[in-house]
């Protein structure tokens, strides 16, 4: 058995952006696949974790010059995305059929789901500040509590993860323009490390002001570009004495995006300032040498400001939402092959809006929640037998409380094959908008309540990796607009049930990736597709890098959705669509490199929102310089 100061050594290395969300004790990374914290709680090799996980490396993003969480999302098994506009405009994510508040989305182990929609906005999260992602597919309520229905993204910072200085820029079309700085070291036992990146873009109209038939209520909307600013940063320090470590991590996200609305006309501009942030500070320690304890503080912040021209918009308003939570996590190995964990959590949401205000006399009003935590897992090694157990009570002050659990179990076929089956449930307590906005709110709410089913079937060799996984998810108590009741309300029962298919080659300079999405989700009440959510999805990836120059094609195929028409609000179909970019570097000196790419290289002209642009080809030049 290793003892924890080896562990809490290694830990240290890795950077604060790692500690505040890693296990007690981390595992030896060199030569092995990326090691995972997400799916259990439990650090792991990516190969080792039952729950269907997939990982995004600052690599990645690089190789793919990416800017935007939406874009390197996109390419993920099970991820789909719903766009009002471009860079910074209102998004929904959907995860495996489930939608944006039924996906939970942490930063460095902060939970970033606003208490007032219910949601993560992350339309407008830039990747300047971003180490890593892990994208864990299915039910982990019984981990993580409320609204990991459809799965659960995690966001590391690159706070300390890299020593040295490096600087990005580049310009394009669309009068597009991002830049960032990042920079990281050693101070004596201390690791710290700092980012900050920016940029600007104004390249279309968020609403194709032709699809738009003026009526009464809906005059028009106003053809100008909209345009997005952002600004992104984070800042983290770890440092270890002894057996002990201590470590501080903070990450703001910020953006000021022009929108459209077919509600104030053709001449109404329309603006958004929004503002996301995360802050957290932890220490661990050995109590002995198979027990280590932790204990961690985090909050969040939401914050959105509607600024019309035109001030009888319904569209001014404000939102701010908070998130507070104190988090004792412990970690005792049972046997050599046997980890278990138990932990408590206090939660505390708040949230306040103008809009909640009934009499529409601009006056804001605040609500608050509390939520109770406690949970347990174990996670066991027998021969060629893997098994995941997790269960967790959760108890809120203004709704039912609800207790969930997790069962999974892999079988190693031979050193390559394993099968894996897990069930689970999961739940989303009501957000503040669903029980209290005004006329359309309901206080009677009750929690959505999901139950899982899953089959998954692997292959990890040394060139080619595959996997596939079957899955079943039955929602009851569904929370959504009744048209009837002109309130929201909850449905019986909502069904998801797909196939997911991905895998990989590399050989020598070249790496191949691709994976595929069967998708049917349906109110099974009306037996009608759940909106914005493509039946299938084809994903394909080239690259090769033989090390002076580099280049690499992303292929895109998404199928026709189900929403609602722009003008008339009634069923329509949008079409299928497939999207081509292009990227290619040169590494000029060793530390300089030049860099270019093309988004929608065929100028691809689509929907993922009835009426809504979506944006054109976009060709982009770029430096990167590292010190």
């Amino acid at each position: 058995m290793v003892h924890v100061p080896a562990h809490a050594g290694r830990l240290a290395a890795a950077g604060a952006a790692v500690l505040i969300a890693m296990p007690l004790r981390a595992q030896p990374s060199a030569e092995l696949p990326p090691t995972v914290i997400t799916p259990s709680r439990v650090s792991q090799s990516i190969d080792d974790a039952l729950p269907a996980t997939s990982v995004i490396t600052r690599g990645d993003i690089d190789r793919w010059q990416a800017v935007d969480l939406v874009s390197i999302l996109s390419r993920e098994t099970g991820v789909q995305f719903a766009q009002a506009g471009g860079r910074g405009a209102a998004s929904s994510l959907f995860l495996r059929g489930s939608g944006t508040a039924q996906v939970l989305v942490l930063v460095d182990g902060v939970r970033l789901n606003a208490g007032t929609s219910g949601a993560a906005a992350v339309g407008g999260i830039a990747l300047d500040a971003i180490d890593r992602i892990e994208i864990v597919r299915g039910n982990l309520s019984s981990l993580y509590g409320s609204s990991a229905v459809g799965g659960v993204v995690q966001i590391f910072t690159r706070a300390g993860s890299e020593r040295g200085v490096s600087i990005s820029a580049e310009a394009g079309d669309g009068r597009t323009m991002n830049g960032r700085v990042n920079a990281g070291g050693d101070i004596g036992r201390a690791r710290v490390g700092a980012t900050v990146g920016g940029g600007t873009t104004a390249a279309f109209s968020a609403i194709n002001p032709t699809r738009v038939v003026p009526s009464t209520f809906a005059p028009g909307a106003n053809p100008d570009i909209d345009g997005n600013e952002y600004l992104s940063a984070s800042l983290g320090a770890t440092y270890r004495a002894g057996d002990t470590l201590v470590a501080a991590n903070g990450w703001f996200n910020r953006n000021r995006t022009e929108f459209d609305s077919t509600a104030d006309g053709p001449t109404t501009t329309h603006l958004e300032k929004s503002q996301l942030a995360a802050a957290n500070a932890l220490a661990r320690t050995a109590v002995t040498h198979v027990w280590a304890t932790q204990l961690a503080l985090g909050a969040s912040s939401d914050r959105s400001t509607n600024v019309i021209s035109d001030p009888l918009s319904f569209n001014n308003g404000e939102f701010n939402s908070s998130n507070f939570a104190v988090t004792w996590t412990n970690e005792i190995d049972m046997t050599h092959a046997v980890r278990a964990q138990f932990g408590a959590e206090y939660l505390r949401q708040s949230g306040d809006s103008t809009s909640y205000d009934a009499t529409f006399s601009d006056q804001s009003q605040r609500y608050t929640r509390a939520v109770g935590s406690a949970w347990a897992g174990a996670n066991g090694n027998w021969g060629p037998h893997q098994l995941q157990l997790n269960v967790r009570h959760d108890s809120y002050s203004d709704v039912d409380s609800a207790t969930t659990g997790l069962a999974a179990y892999g079988l190693k076929l031979n050193q390559e094959w394993r099968a894996t089956a897990q069930l689970s449930n999961a739940f989303r307590a009501p957000s503040f908008n669903d029980l209290y906005f005004p006329h359309f709110g309901n206080p009677e709410l009750d929690p959505e309540r999901a139950i899982s089913g899953e089959l998954g079937l692997q292959f990890v060799g040394p060139v080619v990796t595959l996997r596939a996984a079957v899955y079943r998810t039955d929602t009851r108590d569904l929370i959504v607009y009744d048209p009837a009741s002109s309130r929201a309300q909850n449905i019986d029962e909502a069904r998801v049930t797909g196939l997911e298919l991905g895998g990989t080659w590399r050989s020598g300079a070249w790496l191949l990736g691709a994976n595929g999405t069967v998708l049917r989700a349906v109110n099974d009440q009306t037996g009608e597709r759940l909106l914005r959510r493509a039946p299938w999805i084809v994903n394909a990836s080239a690259s090769l890098d033989p090390g002076a120059w580099s280049a690499g094609v992303e292929v895109s195929v998404v199928g026709p959705r189900d929403d609602l028409d722009i003008n008339t609000f009634e069923r329509v179909q949008l079409a299928s669509y497939t999207l081509v970019r292009v990227v290619a570097a040169w590494k000029v000196l060793p530390e300089v490199t030049l860099r270019a790419r093309i988004e929608n290289l065929f100028d691809a002209e689509y929907e993922t929102i009835s009426g809504y642009n979506v944006a054109p080809r976009i060709a982009m030049l770029g430096v990167d310089l590292r010190f």
